[in-house]
Order: structure tokens, then sequence, then C-alpha cells
């Protein structure tokens, strides 16, 4: 079977206590919106993840593209094993200490010319732990120029690469990804010998399927597109069905 297919099929009904729940966020648990910093966790998503992190013994994190600190501020008093910035930083418990930034990150040349690129195109940048973002949601007639301004700098760099989006574009560090982020955090004490999941929207979240299914689990796509994962739900609030139904 090839990598990346188009699944087509629901995901089946599971005890969810026999396995570990890896989920992205934007596009996942919460509805995308236009300005990122508008996120928020439906209630009733918040409601069903509470639920679910006691059903399964705490076996449920939060892998995303943000900033820990971003993520942290969207998921509230709902505090979880997390991985941000795309695996940069972790964090193995939820009462765990909020780990500190790698101290190696993106060259300031870089960081520099990716602002200067924002300003001059009408997009928004973000810095990030290990990673500068472009932002073109509100102007998505810049989504090729960020591309390819993204794809020439990290060719032009080693030891970066480029992270493509639902309408960003980032500029991050190499061999870090959400598969590798997935593999540490299911070594820990929480979700060893049990079954991972990993649900995800975008293109970041491919390395976690593939992961996931590695360790004998599987994936589940949210929305269109070709993808690595076993399974599709078409949006936030079908995945939010799922789970309830699993739940139940």
């Amino acid at each position: 079977m090839p990598d990346t297919i188009q699944p087509t099929t629901p995901p089946p009904r599971i005890k969810p206590g026999a396995h570990g729940f890896f989920l992205d966020l934007d596009g996942t648990l919460a509805p995308i919106v236009e300005d990122p910093q508008d996120t928020r966790l439906p209630e009733r998503t918040r409601n069903l993840l509470t639920r679910l992190v006691a059903e399964v013994g705490g076996a449920v994190a939060v892998l995303s593209g943000r900033a820990l600190a971003d993520l942290d501020r969207i998921m509230g008093a709902l505090r979880l094993p997390a991985s941000g910035s795309h695996g940069q930083e972790l964090r193995f418990g939820p009462h765990a200490a909020h780990p500190d930034a790698e101290a190696e990150g993106v060259p300031a040349a870089i960081i520099d010319r990716v602002e200067e690129f924002a300003v001059l195109h009408g997009v928004t940048s973000e810095r990030k732990p290990g990673a500068i973002a472009l932002h073109y949601r509100k102007t998505p007639d810049q989504a090729e120029a960020c591309r390819g301004f993204v794809d020439t700098l990290t060719a032009e760099e080693p030891g970066l690469r480029a992270l493509h989006g639902k309408m960003v574009s980032e500029v991050a560090l190499a061999g870090i990804d959400k598969g590798g982020a997935l593999e540490r955090l299911a070594d820990t004490v929480d979700f060893q010998g049990r079954i991972p999941i990993m649900v995800g929207d975008d293109v970041t979240d491919e390395d976690g399927f593939r992961a996931a299914q590695a360790r004998g689990g599987f994936g589940i796509k949210i929305g269109a597109g070709p993808s690595a994962a076993h399974y599709r739900l078409e949006d936030v609030e079908a995945f939010a069905d799922w789970l309830e139904e699993i739940l139940r």
C-alpha cells in the first residue's frame, strides 16, 4: 500500500482504555479561525477531553505546531502532556515544569530575513522555539510567495527545513517533528503498553500518523486531502462525535 492514500473509512468504535491518544490542536480539537490568537477550545470538546483523560489514566497528549506557552493559553486548566513547536518543546506529564526553550534555534540572520519579508508582503510572522512562521490566512494571495520564500531559505541553510501547513509556512530546525515527539511521549509511564492513536488535520501531522501506525496503532486524518492515516473524519465536530461515541 502506498505511503500516502485517500483514506475514506471512519475510525472504528474502540474501547479507549487500551489506547494512548496524541491529538493535534488547530483543526482537530479546535476550529481553525482567521486569527490564530482567537482560537478557542469548544466547551463540548473540553468536557470530552476531561472524560477521556479520566478513562485512559492520563494517556492523552496534545501535539501542536504552536509554542507550548500558546498551547497552554488555549487549553487553560486542562493541562496535559504536550509537544509544542512541532516537537521542539516537550512536556512529559501534566504536572511537569514548563520546559525551557531549546538553546539552539533558527539563526538570527534568517529570522531577520523572514520578519523583513513579512513586513514587505503584509503577512504575519511568529517566532517560536526552533522555528519562525509566516501566517497568510488574512492575505491568501501571498501563499505562493510565502511558500517559495521559505523553500528558498531552507535550501540555502543546512540544518533547517520548510514546513507548509494550512495558510502557514515555517522555517524550522531539521530533524524535529511530531513523529519524534510521539515516540518520546509514547515511551513515558502513562503511555507505555498502550496502542497509540494520532489525530490531526495537516501535513505536519503526517509524521505522527506514521509513528503511531509503526507502533501498531492508527492515524485519523481530519478533513480532506491525501494522508498516511488509516482513517478519516470530516471535521472538528465529527471528531468530537467520535470521542463521545467511544466514551459511552
